[in-house]
């Protein structure tokens, strides 16, 4: 009976060890796209106007690690034959690089693939303009072509350094 409850705390132990490693390398146990790096899948039809390099997040209107708590319709869509039906996902706010602040923003994205390239609890980088110009959170939408990304420290680390100049 020992044996058994020495083997079930060193099991506990050592997954609270890989947990803990997890955040210290600046990811989260928790969020269903830890395991994934780089740029959100864009689609065929993403077109692109400039290539992504962290020094470019700087340019865009806003940029934040945040996490997904909601996928809703979209906040740009006018009703019009301009809309591009794309949901608003909201996220609560871990950092502002550039653009905002507050706890919460949502922001049109590209929509998640069938093969859920994120949903709730997904941690992300991301980064974008007004659809309609204005302020950088008046009705905002993410940039596809690697300007939003899954989180990973290394990257969040990078944005920080190309949003202080």
């Amino acid at each position: 009976m020992k044996r058994v409850a020495l083997a079930g705390l060193c099991l506990g132990s050592t997954m609270a060890l890989a947990a803990c490693a997890q955040y210290a390398n600046g990811q989260d146990a928790h969020h269903p796209t830890t395991d994934r790096t780089g740029p959100l899948p864009d689609g065929a039809d993403a077109s692109c106007i400039e290539s992504y390099a962290p020094q470019a997040v700087s340019g865009r209107s806003f940029a934040f690690d945040g996490e997904v708590v909601k996928i809703g319709p979209s906040i740009s869509d006018r009703g019009d034959g301009g809309d591009l039906d794309l949901p608003g996902v909201t996220f609560v706010v871990r950092e502002w690089f550039s653009g905002g602040q507050g706890d919460t923003v949502t922001v049109d994205m590209q929509a998640p693939a069938v093969d859920s390239a994120y949903g709730v609890g997904s941690r992300l980088l991301v980064s974008g303009e007004p659809r309609w110009g204005g302020s950088p959170l008046t009705e905002p939408i993410a940039w596809a072509c690697g300007f939003s990304r899954y989180y990973d420290a290394h990257t969040a680390a990078a944005w920080r350094d190309a949003s202080r100049g």
